[in-house]
């Protein structure tokens, strides 16, 4: 039975009491001044959070333990066995052992495929490196050939822009050539219609020079009687000579001077002079022109020559041109093409050659992987010959004898295993409903204790009891049980954490209510609380006080609601809480 229960009877009787004494002292009729004062003393303090769990015992059996066959994965003679019927072993003990010869000379063959697999392993990628190697070559000369390629195109093109400028010029060289001859053809005409033009003067020149060269000639023979003794005898055969009269022939020059301007115009020789070298001028005028006709022929000729020359220049540019075009079209269309395709041929045999080598490698590293496997493989069938306990536990059956044949598969002991014990009980519903799969209980036999944890709890009940079936496993250690013994469990059957708690001895319960006192002011006051579980010690409040109430937690019997208290900290003796309590009558 709880604790609460007593503290109810406890409480029943002290107010009974109470009120037997309130009548005592109601019959001695003593006045307000001669009351008595009782003192109690009381302890306070705060609620506080904690875990609490509220354990159970139950009864449970222990189960049998598994069996395991201890059997051989390798076929051969036994050469030696270590354990018999009643002993026991522990998991990893060497039970017995099998011949293996044949297995050591299968796990050397492993070794030397693995170590040959490993020798072409780096053949296969000293290979891989001379494929990259000659990849990094290759690309290399393809990059030389491509740039070639590119600047022989690219002077092919220029030899093309220059034929183009050279029949650029070659054109306008015969342009100029055609109008060059043009322009002498003009001016030969323009000499020709010059001369047509002269002919006629040329002769009146010619007879107009005659003819003052004469005048000179008697103008010079005039003056020449000048300073003769007789002027006028000889400018009178002068002047027969002449046919000329009417002149002076006392002054000759006078005379002469009246000739000249008498018949040219002129006043003196020189002006004579000059006129006549003004006719002879005009006279050789159409001989020039004639001149400058020949020398126009010959740089007609050179004009035409040079207009053919030109033409034929316009031809030769023309022809050069096609050719640089048509070298830049082939060397395009097919040298530079071949060259591209020959350089993409050639890097596409190097990556195919450095993609063979990597599969090289990575098949000879599968190889080698393979090899590895051989030789696990053939160590573990070396390990096969030394047969191992699985488990621990008592020999309960021995198959086997030595230099006998032992086949794979077959049983050579049977081990009744120690260190997977069950224990089995039944709870109810409620507690079913609170246990976990690995939550660890306590078992206990003969005063020894083990630990054990949850492995089964399905959530169906046994028809034969109408409880919930239940199975733990116990963990290894300490003595082992004996299979088919009763043993106590104990374990958590309801937990709360971190929740608000009290000590135990602080509840008050009136009619199923339960209720505590608060230190209030100076006063004790009543208030309801709602309980939860408690471990015996402290009880859960869900309701009615928060961490900062602070709670008598001394039991009292005389505690009433609005009691006036006093704490340590009021003028009293240190370290007692005193409940003052007036009795009226």
């Amino acid at each position: 039975m709880r604790r609460s229960l007593g503290i109810k009877c406890l409480l029943v009787l002290s107010l009974a009491a109470i009120l037997l004494e309130g009548c005592k002292i109601s019959d001695l009729k003593k006045s307000d001044d001669e009351q008595e004062i009782k003192k109690i003393s009381v302890s306070v303090e705060n609620p506080v959070r904690a875990d609490l769990e509220i354990t159970g015992d139950f009864i449970g059996s222990v189960s049998a333990n598994s069996t395991v066959n201890v059997v051989s994965k390798l076929s051969g003679d036994v050469t030696n066995t270590y354990f018999e019927v009643g002993d026991h072993v522990n998991a990893g003990d060497l039970m017995f052992t099998i011949d293996d010869t044949s297995a050591q000379i299968s796990l050397k063959q492993a070794k030397a495929a693995l170590d040959s697999s490993r020798a072409s392993l780096g053949s296969a990628k000293a290979g891989l490196e001379a494929a990259r190697e000659s990849n990094t070559y290759t690309t290399a000369q393809v990059t030389q050939q491509w740039g070639t390629a590119a600047t022989n195109e690219m002077q092919l093109a220029n030899a093309v822009d220059s034929a183009k400028y050279g029949l650029m010029n070659a054109s306008a060289n015969n342009d100029a050539a055609a109008k060059q001859l043009d322009y002498i053809r003009s001016q030969i005409s323009d000499i020709d219609d010059q001369i047509g033009k002269l002919e006629d003067n040329k002769k009146n020149m010619e007879n107009y020079v005659s003819y003052l060269t004469e005048i000179k000639s008697i103008y010079l023979a005039i003056s020449a009687c000048e300073g003769v003794a007789d002027p006028p005898g000889q400018l009178q055969q002068v002047y027969t000579r002449y046919g000329i009269a009417g002149l002076s022939p006392t002054d000759p020059e006078a005379a002469s001077k009246t000739y000249l301007q008498m018949n040219t115009g002129a006043s003196s020789v020189e002006e004579l002079e000059s006129m006549i070298s003004g006719a002879a001028s005009a006279a050789s005028a159409t001989d020039s022109l004639e001149d400058a006709k020949d020398q126009l022929l010959v740089s007609k000729a050179q004009a035409e020559v040079a207009k053919t020359a030109a033409s034929t220049g316009v031809c030769q540019a023309q022809e050069a041109e096609a050719l640089a075009q048509r070298m830049l079209d082939d060397y395009r269309n097919y040298t530079l093409a071949t060259i591209i395709t020959g350089g993409k041929a050639q890097l596409a045999g190097a990556n195919s050659q450095v993609a063979t080598a990597e599969a090289g490698v990575k098949q000879v590293q599968a190889g080698v992987a393979q090899a590895e496997t051989g030789v696990e493989a053939a160590q573990l069938q070396l390990d096969y010959a030394n047969v191992k306990a699985p488990v621990s536990g008592i020999v309960t059956s021995k198959n086997i004898t030595v230099n006998n044949m032992t086949a794979a598969g077959s049983p050579a002991y049977v081990i009744t295993a120690d260190d997977t014990q069950y224990v089995d009980f039944y709870v109810s519903e409620a507690v079913m409903e609170r246990l976990m799969v690995g939550q660890e209980i306590t078992v206990t036999r003969n005063g020894s204790t083990y630990k054990a944890k949850i492995t089964e709890n399905a959530g169906v009940t046994d028809v034969t009891n109408g409880l919930f079936f239940v199975k733990a496993q116990i963990l290894p250690g300490g003595d082992r049980l004996i299979n088919g013994t009763k043993v106590k469990l104990t374990l958590a059957t309801d937990s709360r954490s971190s929740v608000v708690t009290i000590p135990v001895d602080s509840v008050y319960y009136l009619n199923e209510q339960a209720y505590v006192y608060r230190y209030q002011n100076g006063k004790a006051v009543k208030t309801d609380v709602t309980t939860g579980i408690s471990d015996g010690e402290r009880i859960e409040i869900t309701e009615g006080l928060s961490e900062q109430d602070s709670v008598i937690t001394t039991w009292a019997s005389q505690l009433r609601d609005g009691m006036d208290v006093t704490t340590g900290d009021d003028d009293t003796d240190p370290g007692k809480i005193e409940v003052l309590n007036e009795i009226s009558d």
